[in-house]
């Protein structure tokens, strides 16, 4: 039972007996002391910051207690809690938990949502309790967050519809773009006014008059149309059919317009479509370096693809040289099946291929031809496997007659076979079964006739038909020699480093009593004793130099060894400032006499 003092008081206060709980009672209530005056203007409200919510004036514990608008607005504000994409965008940049770290629940209220604000990323899933990385964001939310980042929340000038998103954009950082600055200005041409005021009593555009007692629109109701019309964002549409371009490429692309020194996690085909697509030269010279810096045997065959369908020739043209230098010794792999056949053909063509000897430069033609003709592979096989498996081919005949491999004929047709000398390569290649017959009696009487005439060559073009020795330098000391043996004649290949920072390439002919050479050789292979024996030979370097390779070549050089010194002794070839790697190429070659 409420004292007639407390019933008084509740009467003039207006707050119900139902939504007070005892708990909730003043003090002066329960003890029955005197009741506080009522304000005259406790009944009026005022807002609360910018989340409209509403208490009363002078508000009390009491008159808290009977703001039944405030408590429902505060029970709503933490029901509902925050959208999910700004709360993992907000917990991603400021590690602010809000709601005690209670997981947002779906809305049962329905929303209201601007028409400017339409293109912002929303999410349906409700949030999770951890934070969400920027990695983890679509494509979508992570443009909108780093350009709202850079205008600062500012209204856009045009929302771009393309590859089904949208996206918002600024007019500051849309002309950046080519593309985009000209269907801006197309848009906007296309944006029809509103229809000029009309006086009462015309026809409507809806076919009906306005009556005598209709409000005519005034002209400065006309004129904040306008202006109002004038701000909205112009919408735009793009097409884009190449399937190059994803959704996280245009979304980089887009971002490189507020932030130009970004990065995406890979460089990849996409990134330079995206960039000619939109038009955006900075993107795409900053593409094509990355590119051309990051060539590697995972990624030469992507980047020559996308050089050759774009037609960026100087792409290419770093593709094909490092291919050069780089096919027999790094390519070697199972990333070896994704080289094109014109590629291989060109490369193995070519005069400056890098490669240990002949015989190192066939074997890799041959595990490119495998890997053709099972790309299930995964792993290379060894090369004893691979061997077997054209030797256990199941038709009859060598393999490059069948149908299946006629086409690789005109690979093994560039490659210096008359250069495999070595009797255990020869045979391997008679076992395989790859070659036809004449093919390896032409070869085999080749070198036959060749020993009978003292090494005389039928040499008609020295490029195509000298034969190749290579050597690496890719640590301390700088200084390296190889033996070689070449019809009978020995040969050591010196480099070596002086103090003053200069390398040296010379040849020098080796005799059969020499201790550089081994017992072995000697003993298995023909030696010729001729006095004096006129040889034309070739020394190409290739040095890197930062992110630059250099190429020297000596050109040929025609010099007459002796069996003693000094006409044992070739011409030195000197090069200053070359840094590590450096492959040296030797290209002999011995002339009739």
């Amino acid at each position: 039972m409420l004292s007639p003092k407390y019933s008084e008081w509740l009467a003039s206060t207006g707050v119900s007996p139902l939504t007070l709980s005892t708990k909730r009672l003043p003090a002066c209530v329960m003890t029955g002391c005197k009741l506080p005056p009522v304000s005259p203007c406790a009944r009026k409200r005022k807002q609360v910051g910018h989340t409209n919510r509403f208490q009363l004036h002078g508000c009390t514990e009491v008159a808290a207690a009977s703001d039944l608008l405030r408590q429902a607005q505060v029970q709503r504000s933490a029901r509902v809690g925050m959208n999910g994409t700004l709360r993992s965008l907000r917990t991603a940049d400021f590690p602010v938990r809000g709601h005690d770290d209670a997981p947002c629940q779906e809305v049962l209220l329905p929303q209201i949502v601007s028409p400017l604000s339409a293109a912002m990323p929303t999410h349906s899933e409700p949030c999770s309790s951890s934070t969400c990385s920027p990695s983890a964001l679509k494509p979508e939310d992570m443009f909108y967050l780093v350009s709202r980042q850079i205008v600062s929340y500012t209204q856009p000038d045009a929302v771009l519809e393309c590859l089904g998103s949208q996206w918002e954009l600024h007019l500051p950082y849309l002309i950046k773009s080519s593309t985009l600055t000209d269907l801006y200005a197309a848009c906007r041409k296309q944006r029809l006014p509103y229809p000029p005021h009309e006086p009462t009593g015309s026809k409507t555009g809806s076919g009906q008059r306005t009556g005598p007692h209709s409000r005519p629109e005034t002209c400065l109701s006309h004129k904040k149309r306008k202006e109002r019309k004038a701000l909205d964002p112009i919408f735009m549409q793009l097409s884009i059919r190449d399937p190059a371009i994803s959704k996280e490429a245009l979304s980089f692309a887009l971002r490189s317009l507020y932030v130009p020194d970004t990065s995406p996690e890979r460089w990849s085909e996409g990134v330079l479509a995206a960039a000619i697509r939109l038009g955006i030269p900075p993107l795409f010279e900053r593409c094509l370096t990355v590119m051309r810096a990051n060539i590697s045997p995972s990624t030469v065959c992507e980047f020559h693809g996308v050089a050759s369908r774009y037609k960026e020739q100087s792409l290419m043209k770093e593709c094909e040289k490092w291919l050069e230098r780089h096919l027999v010794c790094e390519l070697s792999n199972i990333y070896l099946k994704y080289l094109p056949f014109e590629l291989l053909l060109k490369t193995v063509r070519s005069a400056r291929v890098f490669t240990p000897s002949e015989y190192h430069l066939f074997k890799t033609v041959l595990y490119w031809v495998h890997l053709q003709l099972n790309p299930t592979v995964q792993v290379l096989p060894t090369h004893t496997s691979i061997i077997h498996f054209f030797s256990s081919w199941p038709r009859e005949g060598p393999f490059l007659e069948q149908p299946e491999g006629q086409k690789y004929s005109i690979l093994f047709q560039f490659l210096h076979l008359h250069g495999i000398a070595d009797h255990h390569h020869l045979q391997e290649m008679q076992r395989s079964r790859i070659f036809p017959r004449s093919w390896l009696l032409n070869l085999f009487s080749t070198h036959y006739y060749t020993l009978l005439r003292g090494g005389d060559m039928a040499l008609t073009d020295f490029s195509q038909q000298a034969v190749r020795f290579g050597l690496i330098i890719d640590r301390e000391p700088q200084c390296c020699s190889q033996t070689v043996a070449l019809w009978g004649f020995f040969f050591q290949m010196r480099v070596a480093k002086t103090d003053s920072n200069t390398h040296t390439f010379s040849l020098q002919r080796l005799k059969q009593w020499d201790a550089e050479l081994p017992s072995r050789a000697w003993q298995r292979y023909p030696i010729s004793t001729m006095p004096e024996r006129l040889v034309h030979y070739q020394v190409v370097v290739q040095s890197q130099n930062g992110d630059q390779w250099q190429d020297f070549c000596s050109g040929p050089i025609h010099h007459e060894f002796g069996l003693t010194k000094p006409s044992c002794l070739s011409e030195v070839f000197k090069l200053s400032g070359l840094t590590l790697p450096i492959l040296v190429t030797f290209a002999l070659a011995l002339p009739p006499l």
